[in-house]
């Protein structure tokens, strides 16, 4: 504020008289309400600093306001004027409706105010098109007073439907400023530069990809700044997370409008680097398009779904205002076509996912299945990455995602409410930083920046994923008397009405509001730093504040793998330490205790096996069908669950006071360190929504249902680590019922597992899940619970989460799971389930056994040994001489087979010997030693002229008739080819059927090396001449790397897997085989402060 000069890091070529730009960072940024500058300028001066490469930019004035450049963050410097200047006329290129102001909307921290709508409609300045074959280059321009206001194609610059007729076009070095629709629009093509522009006041999205289309553009170091809602109708909403629906009009042509931001992205295949985005909606919008829309609206592609190329280098700031969720950059909101006549657009700005999410997948399913919203599994899912972005001066989250895996890499939040608000399954998050208040000045409308949050991360409720490592958190939380952990008077932030933050702010939330959505095993941490931090946990429940408990409160579960985020620093368990959950998370007395949030921290090290499971239990499908079914009327035992409903999304209760989710039942760790005299509660109640996390590797969880046994019980949706930590669960039956257990795949009517009965507990415990023990003495069934593969259960074993698949499908592991940053957390698949049919007799209550036996406490613990803990007996409390259970024997399953070594029949597997023992399939292969699986190199397979080429090896001296063997390879795909199919064949001939080839086969791709595994049966009916396995499938010309092939015999007999293929005809003909001898931008705005001299960063 009143400086008349700016110092600049690069020397520059401005002159005396022409414009700049001095954008804002206040917190808000509209037409009513900015702190933007336009400056006139007198004199430049190069390096006025001796040994300081640079400028001294002198203006004919001050400035008015307050520009922050700190260590942090800075505001932007562009350049408007140019010596060429394209502009719409003075006279009639104005709108003739401008907003007179004075409108109201929802409140925003203390104000209210929001663009009148359906004025500005009028605003027709000058555009240029580039069409019909043509090629256009623009560098050095100003474009003023330009666009027709919703009028389309009539842009200030817009290249139109030249496909990738215009690979060398480029718009570069320009200003566009007083436009009065968008700035430049990419449509219909592909390749084209947009880089180092400057575009300030302008009505619509900005930089604009226009169909979802576009690819391999590359729109680098732009600035986009003062940004405003087409026909100022502006998608302004409150704190809850939908918006109603815009509908294409004459005065709103792309509803999207509505939500106005710097830069429009609906492809995301495209480069995107080095932008900054001041102002608008959001900065940076990527909504979800399902399908192209406009011209292109034919053509067979899922813009949603496309991968990232390049997403690095971008800061977003003075925006998010209009909305709570509105992020700075912000994946959400959906643009198709309205189901009434399919001409309309509809854009729903909020979280809408009746149309799909976004799914990013390595295989194109519009290509693949003719089908873009396939299935995207295991295997072949991909991960949008985005490196290096940053956001400050945002009073909403630094980033929102409602849907679309994402990998977000060095992301740094300085001044914001919220760090990050990731909504999604398989959000992985690495080296965050999240300065909730840097002590800079919050500029803001209203001046109480103390009604603004400063959250670090929430975690979501339900059908989540989402790792975190190696982050930083630094004065977020709000600063009370409570705060345990770190006591500096300057922790976290207070509520002054100069940069302090409302009292209710953490760094970590839970969201605890709901009976209907819980959570599952969702979240993991690793190397968690505080810097300067208030209060760091919180269960939020904003509808009655945790009294009475929900579900989702009672069951919140956190994996801390090093104790970083607790403070424990050693591994731990995070879990909720609502009063309601009894003694379920507080398992023993090294439980520690935040009563603040309130939590409890279980150090996974006190136990052999701690770990963590979740289960779904199903015994009444009256009863469970009534959660979430909109009665306004809970039910009551007098209602038999007609006409009544339970466990909503936040409401507790009904208009008469009676509880919509009451407990029907407990469930509760086993031994008397658990039952009424030492929790009173009985344990963790079991609702209509009967979903249970809970800590494993214990004696065992007793299920106890108010209604008696269940004749029948489901349990699905599980999650744990069958290896590393058991889940047993018992339930009391009267002696002489009998029991019928199985397990079952999805989609697969013959794959049963029968469970057999065992005679100890501790056999079912070491068991491979296939067992049960009912007890004589206690009246308890045992069963122990494994998470099993999706579609199959052949070779029943207890699947470890890096199990392979083994039903020849495109998954790569046999369960479901999210990986990241090292850390692996189990994802149920829907389908499989496990069925435990008692037969007993039904009492009066329907779907109950009669008899309900009086409970007798198993003993847990041998002699002279107390229970001490869930999972654990030793002589007394506190004592280290504790015992430790002999197992009884148990099967193990067969191990995975170490490449080169044991039964591999493969010679030279890993091509250490270089191609000793391998030759061509017609094409080229040779050794690559800049590739390679394991050991120092690997096969490549070049020169295709046939998809059937590649690497190839005789097995017949090693492999016989009639015998099932199981082969494998790794490949992965070399040059610009992002996926295609591998497949590992048998070329198997005999004297009765001649030639016949079997193959397994799975997508892979130029990032990272995949497996390829199956079993193929050699079943011949005449004698075996000749064998050879190969490695064929992707395209003519592509090339690939082969590594660690293997072939192990599994049994004699049998069958191949259903995805092998057979056939008696040739499927390519044999010829001569031969042999053959033988980085991202990072940001640009990083810009530094020189007490007291600032440097700024530049748009020329």
């Amino acid at each position: 504020i009143g400086q008349n000069y700016l110092l600049l890091q690069e020397q520059v070529n401005w002159e005396a008289g022409q414009e700049v730009l001095l954008t804002t960072t206040a917190v808000h940024d509209s037409r009513d309400w900015h702190r933007n500058e336009v400056m006139t300028i007198d004199y430049v001066v190069d390096n006025p600093i001796p040994g300081v490469v640079g400028s001294a930019v002198h203006f004919t004035s001050s400035a008015t306001y307050a520009h922050i450049a700190n260590n942090g963050y800075q505001a932007e410097v562009g350049l408007l004027s140019r010596n060429i200047k394209i502009q719409g006329a003075a006279d009639d290129s104005e709108p003739t409706d401008p907003d007179t102001g004075g409108c109201t909307g929802n409140g925003h921290f203390g104000v209210n105010f929001k663009p009148c709508p359906w004025t500005s409609t009028t605003g027709f300045g000058g555009h240029i098109m580039v069409h019909s074959g043509g090629k256009g280059y623009m560098e050095g321009v100003e474009l003023y007073r330009m666009g027709q206001t919703n009028v389309l194609g009539r842009y200030p610059f817009h290249w139109h439907q030249l496909g990738n007729a215009c690979s060398d076009c480029y718009f570069r070095a320009n200003s566009i400023h007083r436009s009065f629709y968008r700035c430049i629009s990419i449509h219909g093509t592909h390749n084209t530069t947009v880089s180092e522009n400057v575009a300030y006041d302008v009505d619509g999205y900005c930089y604009y990809l226009e169909d979802g289309v576009e690819e391999d553009n590359t729109i680098s170091f732009n600035l986009a700044a003062h940004i405003h809602p087409v026909s100022n109708v502006v998608a302004d909403s409150g704190g809850g997370q939908t918006i109603t629906p815009f509908v294409q009009s004459r005065d709103l042509i792309l509803p999207a409008d509505a939500t106005a931001s710097g830069y429009y992205i609906t492809n995301l295949h495209n480069d995107i680097i080095g932008n900054a985005a001041s102002g608008g909606w959001a900065g940076f919008a990527l909504p979800v398009l399902h399908s192209p829309i406009g011209a292109n609206r034919d053509v067979n592609m899922r813009p949603g779904n496309r991968l990232t190329k390049v997403f690095d280098g971008n800061v977003a700031h003075s925006t998010g205002w209009w909305w709570s969720h509105a992020g700075a950059f912000y994946s959400g909101g959906s643009l198709y076509y309205s189901s009434g006549d399919d001409t309309l657009l509809e854009y729903n700005a909020g979280r809408d996912q009746s149309k799909g999410t976004r799914s990013p997948c390595l295989v194109d399913k519009c290509v693949e299945n003719n089908n873009c919203g396939s299935y995207c599994y295991e295997g072949e899912r991909a991960w949008y990455k985005l490196t290096n972005n940053k956001v400050f001066m945002t009073a909403s989250p630094s980033l929102n995602s409602w849907s679309g895996r994402m990998e977000v890499i060095r992301f740094e939040a300085h001044d914001v409410a919220l760090g990050m608000e990731a909504l999604q399954d398989g959000f992985g998050i690495d080296q965050l930083l999240v300065e909730c208040r840097s002590g800079e000045e919050w500029v803001i409308p209203g001046n109480r920046p103390d009604y603004v949050s400063a959250n670090g991360f929430f975690w979501y409720d339900t059908g989540q994923g989402h790792i975190i490592s190696s982050s930083t958190f630094r004065n977020c939380g709000a600063r009370n008397a409570n705060n345990a952990y770190d006591t500096s008077p300057t922790r976290g932030c207070d509520t002054n009405e100069n940069n302090g933050c409302s009292s209710g702010s953490t760094v970590w939330g839970f969201l605890t509001h709901s009976d209907q959505f819980t959570p599952e095993l969702m979240q993991a941490t690793s190397g968690i730093t505080y810097e300067d931090c208030g209060r760091r946990f919180k269960l939020v429940d904003f509808k009655d504040n945790n009294t009475p408990s929900s579900v989702s409160g009672r069951a919140q579960n956190w994996i801390d793998t090093d104790g970083s985020a607790s403070g424990l620093n050693e591994p731990t368990i995070m879990a909720s330490g609502l009063t309601d959950a009894g003694n379920w998370w507080k398992v023993d007395s090294n439980v520690v205790d935040d009563p603040e949030a309130p939590l409890a921290f279980i150090k996974v090290n006190d136990g052999n096996e701690r770990g963590l499971g979740h289960i779904r239990l199903r015994w009444k499908d009256e009863i469970h069908n009534t959660v979430g079914n909109g009665s306004s009327k809970a039910c009551t035992p007098s209602d038999n669950w007609q006409n009544c409903g339970t466990c909503y999304n936040g409401s507790k209760v009904d208009g008469s006071g009676d509880p919509y989710c009451p407990a029907l039942g407990r469930i509760r760790h086993i031994g008397s360190k658990f039952d009424l005299t030492n929790d009173p509660t009985g344990g963790l109640p079991i609702t209509a929504n009967a979903e249970v996390a809970g800590l494993t590797g214990g004696f065992a969880w007793l299920l106890q249902l108010d209604d008696g046994p269940p004749k029948s019980l489901k349990i699905d949706q599980i999650e744990v680590d069958p290896v590393e930590t058991p889940m047993v669960l018992a339930i009391p039956y009267d002696s002489g019922t009998s029991f019928s257990i199985t397990a079952h795949a999805a989609y697969c009517s013959s794959c049963v597992e029968t469970f057999f009965a065992v005679n100890s507990v501790d056999h079912v415990r070491a068991s491979q899940g296939n067992t049960y023990y009912y007890d004589e003495a206690t009246k308890l069934l045992y069963v122990r619970i494994v998470q099993t593969p999706q579609t199959y259960l052949t070779d029943w074993h207890l699947w470890n989460l890096d199990d392979l698949n083994m039903d020849g499908g495109p998954r790569t592991h046999a369960l479901d799971r999210f990986t990241f940053s090292g850390i692996t957390l189990p994802s149920f698949a829907y389908g499989p389930y496990l069925q435990i049919d008692a037969d007993c007799a039904e009492g009066a209550i329907s779907g109950h056994c009669a008899t309900t036996p009086s409970y007798v406490e198993p003993e847990v613990c041998p002699p002279d040994y107390i229970q001490v803990s869930y999972d654990k007996c030793c002589v007394s409390e506190g004592s280290s001489a504790c015992y430790i259970p002999t197992l009884p024997p148990t099967f193990s399953p067969t191990p995975q087979p170490t490449f080169g070594q044991g039964d591999n029949l493969v010679l030279n597997p890993g091509f250490e010997s270089g191609l000793t023992d391998w030759y061509a399939n017609s094409g080229l292969i040779q050794i690559d030693t800049s590739q390679a699986h394991s050991g120092t190199q690997s096969v490549l397979a070049t020169g295709r002229t046939s998809t059937w080429n590649g690497p190839q090896q005789t097995m017949i001296e090693r492999m016989s008739a009639n015998k099932t063997y199981r082969i494998s390879c790794w490949a992965k795909l070399k040059g610009t080819t992002s996926s295609d199919t591998l497949k590992l064949t048998l070329r198997i001939n005999d004297d009765v059927d001649g030639t016949k080839w079997l193959g397994i086969s799975n997508t892979i791709n130029n990032q990272d090396w995949t497996l390829i595994q199956g079993d193929i049966a050699v079943n011949v009916a005449g004698t075996l001449t000749g064998i050879d396995l190969y490695a064929e499938g992707p395209a003519v010309g592509v090339e690939y790397y082969v590594d660690d092939v293997s072939a192990i015999e599994v049994s004699s007999g049998g069958r191949s897997l259903e995805s092998a293929r057979s056939s008696t005809q040739p499927q390519h003909e044999d010829v001569e085989m031969q042999a053959a001898s033988g980085a991202v931008v990072s940001p640009m705005f990083a810009l530094l402060t020189v007490a007291p001299i600032f440097l700024w960063y530049q748009w020329k």
